[in-house]
């Protein structure tokens, strides 16, 4: 019962504080650069720009509409992904379409469903046509390929944990031979002791918003059960056959870093926990500003350690 108090008022202190942040601040989407290195990286994809945009929920997005697609114009990536929750609620979702077409005009665009997205019965079908349209698709348990240049990147989209009907092996099953590179892709982090199965260089996820409201200094303190506090946002490895994995770069080293992150795929399967864009029940952010994450690929030289640049 005290731990109950000592959130709500915690709580209730970090609105405060956000909504005078957000007075002097602004609504700004922070763009985190990470650099993945890849041995042996097919010639047409070096210098390849991969984007990630999660947890949108039209109707609370902390970022004006016009800004949240300049700036994915801005990055002008080769792949759009979309990490699934569109709609905060069901009279959203016409808006949170209309968006997802928007953004999906200048390159090929897959997405996943979340758990908002089930729970509001989302038209999935119509969403899947705005994505197909762009030459990407709707992943649900399924793979889908882009080609840049004469190149294959592979996208590995798993089913929502909470709401659908997630599948990592099944998903896993369908990577194809020719593919030059894997991303896996998957609305929650509860599935973090599976994800690796998936076979990708690097699997990208959403839904913990990073914690929403987080005290410098302090893991996320609004989080699901499904997930260790340490996963809500940041960069993380697979390594050793160890079930959790070994964070790379915390969540303040991400909004502390002055330039691109640099990770190799060389010393295993990397997991990236994205604090999303959009906002839950509690329409605040504090510490943990919405973010774009763009991924540049790049050749890991052959004398390459395969050591990390946070």
């Amino acid at each position: 019962m005290i731990w109950v108090v000592v959130s709500a008022v915690a709580l209730f202190i970090a609105v405060i504080l956000a909504r005078l942040l957000m007075a002097r601040t602004g609504r700004d989407l922070l763009p985190t650069h990470l650099q993945l290195r890849v041995p042996e990286l097919h010639p047409a994809l070096e210098g390849a720009r991969i984007a990630l945009l999660s947890d949108l929920h039209v109707g609370r997005l902390h970022v004006p509409t016009d800004q949240l697609i300049a700036a994915v114009e801005d990055v002008s990536p080769d792949i759009l992904l979309l990490g699934g929750d569109y709609a905060a609620e069901r009279e959203n979702q016409p808006e949170a379409l209309q968006l997802v077409e928007r953004l999906s005009e200048g390159q090929p665009t897959f997405g996943i469903a979340g758990n908002a997205d089930h729970h509001q019965d989302l038209d999935l079908r119509t969403l899947r046509r705005s994505l197909q349209a762009s030459g990407g698709d709707l992943l649900i348990n399924e793979a889908g390929q882009a080609r840049v240049g004469d190149a294959i990147v592979e996208i590995l989209g798993v089913d929502d944990p909470l709401r659908g009907n997630a599948d990592v092996d099944a998903t896993a099953a369908q990577a194809s031979d020719d593919a030059d590179l894997r991303i896996g892709l998957c609305h929650s982090p509860a599935l973090w002791s599976e994800l690796s199965r998936l076979g990708a260089q690097i699997t990208l996820v959403g839904h913990s918003h990073g914690g929403q409201v987080r005290l410098p200094g302090l893991e996320a303190h609004f989080t699901h059960m499904t997930y260790p506090r340490e996963l809500a946002s940041g960069l993380f490895r697979y390594e050793g056959g160890a079930e959790l994995p070994e964070r790379v770069a915390s969540h303040q080293q991400v909004l502390r870093a002055t330039g691109p992150l640099s990770a190799s795929a060389a010393s295993g399967p990397l997991l990236y926990v994205t604090r999303g864009v959009g906002m839950g029940v509690v329409p605040v952010r504090l510490g943990c500003p919405a973010e774009i994450l763009v991924i540049e690929l790049v050749r890991e030289d052959a004398g390459g350690d395969g050591r990390d640049d946070v």
